[in-house]
């Protein structure tokens, strides 16, 4: 790989691979899914693995969850045979965001490799009383603004304080 990854994603990844060694999972879409995302978390995979420890695998909650999971099994298989490392054959590819049945259809329809589906909201919530999705998003510390930024438009933020007004 030539193109840099996210390097606080990989800070991230490895201080969450250090406090939870034995259930390494991470959400791998926060940036840019394949090119720093999968990357980054096969970086620390391997090492967990240099370690004695065996990762989980991986979560997708946004973008296009049929083709995402099938470039993430793409990629493990690639790795077991680049690295001969077994366990990303065993690697979960864990789908989240907002998965109902609908969904469901939808992915076995178009084909897919997600071995675990987080279904959340739409399990515990009726749907002719929906409940309100809603998501932090960090955009100032210490009274400095910040931005995050994604290949995703709708995930970039305006960085800085927000004033909330009630209409």
């Amino acid at each position: 790989w030539t193109s840099p990854t996210n390097d606080g994603e990989l800070a991230a990844f490895v201080t969450y691979a250090a406090a939870f060694p034995d259930s390494f999972l991470c959400l791998i879409d926060t940036y840019d899914t394949l090119m720093s995302g999968l990357r980054n978390f096969i970086a620390v995979a391997l090492v967990l693995d240099d370690l004695g420890h065996v990762p989980r695998g991986v979560r997708l909650d946004s973008g296009d969850l049929s083709y995402l999971s099938m470039e993430v099994e793409k990629a493990f298989l690639r790795m077991a045979k680049h690295f001969r490392r077994k366990f990303f054959k065993d690697l979960d590819i864990v789908a989240s965001n907002d998965i109902n049945e609908e969904v469901l259809h939808s992915l076995n329809k178009q084909g897919h490799r997600i071995t675990v589906f987080g279904i959340g909201t739409n399990l515990v919530t009726c749907q002719a009383q929906p409940a309100l999705g809603c998501v932090y998003k960090l955009v100032e510390v210490g009274g400095k603004p910040r931005i995050k930024l994604s290949q995703d438009i709708e995930k970039v933020l305006i960085p800085g304080r927000k004033v909330p007004d009630r209409l």
